[in-house]
């Protein structure tokens, strides 16, 4: 008898009867909380309104860019054929538990067209860049809106298919789908030591990348117990028998986004089964990560991203460019996120550690909105009154402000004078050798 009542019950509340009181339902922000895997439309700058400065004209820029939305590397999309489809059965078989608003999307999920372990440059990656430079021309339209010519632009990425048609995809929003034919674009060098520097440091790769005692921060903060109960409370919610792994809820974290961005109209049924507490950990377990890895937790990790900082300086001051408007570089996360320390930008008063939190709830390295997909850095100088020279930092496409440079619009011999211990001391050999 009980369990008729019971099955009465679950009938009710999943013939859309539901609320929130009644079951778990979609958080609505879940999107802010989607870490380096987090669709450009939720941070680009959609204000297209000409960045003028009185007294200024726009000269030179410089960009460096990530590639935009891509599919899953061999990890996740072995996970998504294989173990996911057991997790999505295991639930289908407790849904008596009555926990999910969405039985229905998790019943008759299957894994995405997109699907593939080519990390491939997708459509959404596509429309991702389109729209940046196109938006990029209407801020900059004396710099940018004129037709092409090799002499005026240069466009390089790294060796891989999804920089290869991001670096397309945005000179086509630049120049229009015809012009974007006359553009020569550089044969990418197997292993580049300007876009992917890192690659090639060896130090970096010893020492950090592939260090355990790099890796201790992160380690203990999966293993603890904040994130064993929301593990236990997250299972429990999905009316598992057992508790799952981090690795199980990182992978359907990590799915969820990957689906949110291939999907502009609709929510992958994987981010409902998490809520806001589920993402908010699930999401600084990976700034931590990249905060260990590619941020202010070791000095080389940013330091060696000088050689992308002296490129920009010596382009900027190079007699013999003066022809060229224009410098874009496409690469990946990794590349923006070192950058981004070199600049100072985003650094926290207190460390991203195992055991602060809840300390750090508010924190500015937040992966989310610094490094999502299509993420990029740029520098446009200024010919001003007077013979002055400034410069203006743009990341995500919206004015920083860099610490020392109070104002948007800074002098760029100021701007020279703030970086040159970095540049002047930029060794990349001697400080990535191991010996």
């Amino acid at each position: 008898m009980l369990v008729l009542v019971i099955t009465i019950l679950c009938s009710l509340i999943f013939g859309h009867i539901k609320s929130e009181d009644q079951c778990n339902g979609l958080y609505s922000n879940y999107f802010q909380h989607l870490s380096t895997k987090t669709p450009y439309r939720f941070v680009a700058n959609h204000n297209t309104e000409p960045v003028n400065f009185e007294g200024c004209k726009a000269w030179k820029i410089w960009l460096v860019q990530r590639h935009g939305t891509r599919t899953p590397g061999k990890k996740l999309d072995q996970f998504v054929k294989n173990r996911l489809p057991e997790i999505q059965k295991d639930i289908i078989n407790n849904l008596i538990e009555c926990k999910l608003c969405n039985e229905d999307e998790i019943k008759s999920w299957t894994s995405h067209k997109e699907l593939d372990s080519q990390k491939r440059l997708t459509e959404e990656g596509e429309d991702e860049l389109l729209a940046i430079a196109e938006r990029m021309q209407l801020r900059f339209p004396n710099l940018l809106n004129q037709p092409f010519e090799n002499t005026n632009f240069l466009f390089r990425f790294t060796d891989t298919q999804r920089t290869r048609v991001s670096a397309k995809q945005f000179a086509t929003g630049l120049f229009g789908r015809n012009e974007v034919e006359k553009v020569v674009f550089e044969e990418p060098l197997a292993k580049d030591p300007l876009l992917r520097f890192y690659k090639v440091c060896q130090k970096w790769r010893k020492e950090v990348k592939k260090s355990s005692t790099a890796s201790i921060e992160y380690q203990k903060f999966i293993e603890s117990q904040l994130t064993n109960s929301t593990l236990k409370s997250l299972s429990s919610r999905l009316g598992l028998d057992y508790t799952l792994i981090f690795n199980d809820a990182k992978n359907m974290y990590t799915y969820c986004a990957f689906e949110t961005a291939w999907e502009k109209n609709k929510v992958s049924p994987w981010c409902s089964i998490f809520n806001k507490s589920d993402l908010m950990l699930l999401e600084y377990s990976e700034d931590l990560k990249y905060y260990l890895i590619d941020g202010y937790a070791y000095e080389l990790s940013y330091k060696q991203a000088c050689v992308l900082l002296k490129n920009a300086i010596e382009y900027f001051d190079d007699p013999h460019l003066t022809s060229k408007n224009g410098i874009f570089y496409f690469t990946h996360s990794g590349t923006i996120l070192k950058m981004l320390g070199l600049l100072g930008l985003y650094k926290d008063e207190h460390k991203l550690k195992h055991d602060n939190y809840f300390e750090m709830e508010n924190r500015q390295w937040r992966t989310s909105k610094i490094d999502a997909f299509g993420s990029n850095i740029a520098f446009v100088l200024y010919k001003c009154n007077n013979n002055e020279t400034k410069i203006l930092t743009l990341h995500q496409e919206k004015i920083v402000h860099l610490d020392g440079c109070e104002d948007g619009l800074c002098s760029y011999d100021r701007f020279k004078q703030l970086f040159a211990t970095e540049i002047q001391n930029c060794d990349f050999d001697e400080m990535c050798n191991i010996d």
